[in-house]
């Protein structure tokens, strides 16, 4: 069966300018931490071998169920969620990229801030992905508490660069 990727890109493209206020392409690429030419591709009917997660993000964003973007590749129409996916409030001074990872779905496994020798900080925020199993989960903690040992082995005392401390290697 051949998918009609033209017909999605229009149908995701009058959906997006539909939304009050209307959505520009360069915000919806920032809500969803991709390129403005990504939607672009999207929106000119680029094929691909099969949905990506950002044409999915992109329909849960004007408001489409979950299989809209299936049923239209086959022909058919969408059908409208509930409720549309708000816009989440911008945070103010964060890029588009970690707005968009802090307003997706996953349960918050642990956070950290570590303090840089000029002052300022490094925030990591570390999420499971929606529908973790519980083996993927304490994974992912194994893996961040690993990271978390490195990052904060690093010694920035002499050169003001971060450098692996040596002393616990």
């Amino acid at each position: 069966m051949d998918l009609q990727w033209d017909r999605l890109g229009k149908a995701l493209q009058a959906a997006r300018l539909a939304l009050k206020p209307k959505l520009k392409q360069d915000e919806l690429a920032v809500e969803l931490g991709v390129g403005r030419s990504v939607i672009q591709l999207i929106e000119g009917g680029h094929q691909y071998t099969k949905p990506t997660p950002t044409i999915r993000a992109f329909a849960r964003r004007v408001g489409w169920t979950e299989d809209s973007v299936d049923r239209v590749l086959a022909g058919g129409a969408p059908s409208l969620a509930d409720e549309p996916a708000p816009s989440a409030p911008e945070i103010s001074g964060l890029p588009g990229r970690v707005q968009y990872e802090l307003r997706q779905d996953g349960e918050l496994v642990d956070t950290v801030v570590i303090r840089l020798p000029g002052g300022g900080s490094a925030v990591v925020i570390v999420k499971d992905q929606p529908g973790a199993t519980p083996e993927q989960q304490q994974q992912n903690l194994d893996a961040w508490l690993q990271a978390q040992a490195r990052l904060q082995a690093l010694d920035y005392s002499e050169t003001g660069h971060a450098q692996a401390d040596r002393k616990n290697s």
